[in-house]
């Protein structure tokens, strides 16, 4: 059970890693550091430094065997949860856009933005021309694989990562109570000093 905690918090550790060198190299630090009120570095920092030290603690843990590493190891990764929960709370940095994928226009004074058109039309996207006729009439199948809907699978890197951090929890806590001693119940009789 060491070892299964182990593997699974590093590949937490791994899909947070990809996720936080895809938030900067996209500019999400550039960002949230201009807007007033943004997400503060130190928060995402903060969550991957604990989570990466707590790793580091379990693996001396996994060659010493001393328990008190491995509860240690636990602690930084419920304040990394908490951390990465406050995260997700206050803002997902991920996926990260790239620039230029955020309006530009200030948000006006005390009003909301309005919500976005749900069924946007681009005037350039429903004009039909004589190549895109000619080329359906020679293969109709090309033409339905342009307009079919893709589906985004960047967010199920941050779902995974939230699943495997609770399972990596939960392992640990399960790993490192096994190493408890377990106490007597049994009443034990007071020695009478005559007997």
């Amino acid at each position: 059970m060491r070892l299964a905690t182990f593997l699974t918090w590093l590949l937490t550790a791994s899909l947070g890693a990809y996720m936080l060198r895809t938030w900067i190299a996209r500019g999400g630090l550039r960002r949230e550091r201009s807007r007033p009120g943004g997400l503060p570095p130190q928060l995402i920092f903060g969550h991957a430094g604990l989570a990466v030290t707590g790793l580091a603690l379990w693996g001396f843990f996994l060659a010493s065997g001393a328990r008190a590493l491995a509860w240690t190891a636990i602690i930084c990764i419920m304040v990394a949860a908490g951390l990465g929960l406050s995260t997700v709370t206050l803002w997902t940095p991920y996926p990260a856009r790239r620039e230029g994928e955020y309006p530009d226009e200030p948000r006006s004074a005390g009003r909301p933005p309005p919500p976005p058109d749900p069924f946007p039309v681009d005037e350039t996207e429903f004009q039909v021309t004589d190549e895109m006729i000619a080329q359906l009439l020679d293969d109709p199948a090309a033409g339905r694989h342009e307009t079919r809907a893709r589906l985004d699978l960047a967010i199920l890197i941050p779902v995974a990562h939230g699943i495997l951090a609770i399972a990596t929890f939960v392992l640990a806590v399960t790993a490192a109570s096994a190493t408890l001693r377990v106490l007597s119940l049994a009443p034990t009789r007071p020695r009478c000093r005559y007997c």
